[in-house]
């Protein structure tokens, strides 16, 4: 019988999350299914319980609800905690578990673009459950790291310095990354920031549909997400087989 997966989120139809799912797991002679499952917040609850009965094996997490579903977890990842956020769930020994790899996700990405933000003036747009993934890792990889929020509304005592986006000055900045949805198929023609305040920049953009994106396009170098998708889809996959898996081969093969 296979084993059924699925991507808890809304408005979701965008989403190559399947397609990679379904590929991965053929390369590793693993029979699964995986849904996109565009729920309403108060339809999360029963797709925990259909978890514990056994009728999925296993979830990734995406907009709007990586934070949201922490509160249906009996135990976290340390990662998880951390971030505050889970984009990966599954259910061992009794205990519905969440996890987080889109921090595993940002750091391969950055590694695999050779792309060193220790001591970088790095501008984080955003204060979603990516983001906070991605602030962490920051954190940790030892940049300075400036938050940039809409909504001063929005500002959350988790992130450290947090500007409004009138207060940006490019002269500053060394590397954004964009972790909005703005700029997501269909609104293609969409930033977050004008030409003139990311020409000459590096801009890591974690949408990935489309590939290249406004932002991206008004940069010096543009970088897609694409790899943080696959990279944290694969260690979600370690998770949920409970095995190790060579990335670096498998991103060649994709």
């Amino acid at each position: 019988m296979s084993q059924r997966y699925g991507l808890i989120g809304h408005n979701i139809s965008y989403s190559k999350s399947p397609r990679f799912h379904l590929f991965m797991s053929k390369k590793l002679g693993m029979d699964v299914t995986y849904d996109l499952l565009d729920v309403e917040a108060d339809e999360i609850k029963n797709l925990i319980e259909d978890l514990k009965q056994g009728l999925f094996q296993g979830f990734n997490v995406t907009i709007p609800y990586k934070e949201k579903v922490v509160q249906y977890m009996d135990t976290l990842s340390n990662k998880a905690k951390k971030i505050g956020a889970v984009n990966t769930i599954y259910y061992r020994d009794g205990k519905v578990i969440g996890d987080n790899t889109d921090y595993d996700g940002f750091v391969g990405l950055l590694q695999m673009h050779h792309i060193d933000v220790k001591e970088k003036n790095v501008y984080l747009l955003g204060t979603g459950g990516a983001a906070k993934a991605v602030y962490i890792a920051l954190k940790d990889l030892g940049a300075f790291v400036t938050v940039v929020s809409r909504n001063k509304k929005n500002r959350h005592p988790f992130f450290g310095h947090t500007i409004d986006y009138k207060e940006i000055k490019p002269s500053h900045v060394d590397i954004y990354i964009q972790a909005t949805p703005v700029g997501t198929y269909p609104d293609v023609s969409a930033s977050v920031l004008t030409k003139q305040e990311v020409e000459g920049k590096t801009v890591i953009d974690l949408v990935y549909n489309p590939l290249v994106t406004q932002i991206m396009k008004d940069s010096k170098l543009g970088i897609s997400g694409i790899y943080m998708l696959i990279i944290q889809a694969l260690k979600s996959e370690e998770i949920w087989f409970d095995m190790s898996i060579d990335l670096t081969k498998k991103l060649t093969k994709e």
